[in-house]
Formats: C-alpha cells, sequence, structure tokens
C-alpha cells in the first residue's frame, strides 16, 4: 500500500486526533477506577455490587466505531475489500494495546480486575463489530446495552455472576477468555467480509 493511500485513509478515519484521545481516557480510568465497585439495582432481586472497571473500555470502543464509522464514501466504493483490510487492522493494533495497556498496568498495580479490563475490551470490540455489521451506526449500542443487561439481570443472589455474562467473571475463568476471543473473531470477520457503510 502506497503512503499517500495510508495518509488518506488515517484522515478519513480521524484515527490520528480521535484514538489518542480515547486511549488517554482508557489509561486515566485504569489508573483511577481499578477495584472500585457501585451499588446497582439489580432485576434478579436485590442489589448487586458492579465493579466500576466493567465500564473502562466503552469509551475506547466507542472512539474506535466513530473512526470506522468517518469515511469518504465515493473514494471507498471503489475500494471496498482494501479498506475494509486497513479497518481489520486498525481494529487488531487497537485492541492488542488495549489488552498490553490494561496488563501492564494490572500488573503494576496488582489488579487482577484492571488486567480483564482488556479481555473485556476484546468482548466489547467484537460485539459492536457485529452491530455494526447488522444495524449500521445503531448497532454500536451493542456493548453499552449488554453492560446494562449484566448490570440488571446478570447476577444470581448473592452477587454471584452468571456464565453468559463474560465481563464480571474472574481473570482466570476460562469460559469469559473463550467468549472474549469468539466475539472478537467474529466481529472482525464480519468487519473484512460483511460490513456495510454506515448510514
Amino acid at each position: 500500500m502506497s503512503g499517500r493511500i495510508m495518509i488518506w485513509w488515517v484522515k478519513a478515519r480521524r484515527a490520528h486526533s480521535v484514538l489518542p484521545i480515547v486511549f488517554t481516557l482508557f489509561v486515566l480510568l485504569l489508573l483511577l477506577l481499578q477495584g472500585d465497585s457501585v451499588v446497582l439495582p439489580s432485576l434478579t432481586g436485590g442489589a448487586t455490587h458492579v465493579v466500576l472497571a466493567l465500564f473502562i473500555p466503552v469509551p475506547l470502543v466507542s472512539g474506535l466505531a466513530m473512526c470506522l464509522d468517518s469515511r469518504l464514501y465515493s473514494a471507498e466504493d471503489t475500494a471496498v475489500r482494501a479498506v475494509r483490510h486497513i479497518d481489520g487492522g486498525l481494529v487488531l493494533v487497537v485492541s492488542a494495546l488495549a489488552m498490553a495497556v490494561s496488563a501492564v498496568v494490572g500488573v503494576a498495580l496488582g489488579d487482577a480486575v484492571t488486567v480483564a479490563v482488556g479481555r473485556n475490551a476484546l468482548f466489547l470490540t467484537g460485539l459492536m463489530l457485529v452491530g455494526r455489521a447488522l444495524f449500521g451506526r445503531a448497532g454500536i449500542l451493542l456493548p453499552t446495552a449488554w453492560l446494562l443487561t449484566v448490570c440488571l439481570c446478570g447476577f444470581r443472589p448473592g452477587n454471584d455472576a452468571y456464565l453468559w455474562t463474560v465481563l464480571p467473571e474472574p481473570l482466570g475463568a476460562p469460559h469469559a477468555a473463550l467468549g472474549a476471543v469468539l466475539m472478537f473473531a467474529c466481529g472482525v470477520t464480519v468487519q473484512i467480509r460483511y460490513a456495510r457503510n454506515s448510514s
């Protein structure tokens, strides 16, 4: 790929302006929230202690969605395949950085919840990509809807999360790691092969 096309793509996606801001916010939230929790009402009975770190990936995932939705339609309509592959590369790089940063910060702070933020970012990114492919721009609301569903009905009495929730599961939970990887793989696949232009 020529440097000119790459410069055009970066400017079209606003990656040079949006991503540094959301990554800075991501790191700040990792440092500030750590294992803090808040009590929320639950539809399954009683109150639920929800770790605030569950919400840390939301600005990053939203910023990534904003970049993917920033496009020059006339130019991209003639090179859909190449642009989709470049977009897929952007998703991979952002997700890898999110996992690396959360791991470094979590290990430095000795906080497993912070390390798990990377896994959760992977899951929510995949969910956002699937949503965009199915519903266009409205699909970027799926990660937030998932988080709200988890908070409202994702816990048994005693604050024990159901297996399907993925996000509040402990770092070492194999089903949560597998769920995050599968969701991310599905998201990247639909982004490269089936993603449609948002309107």
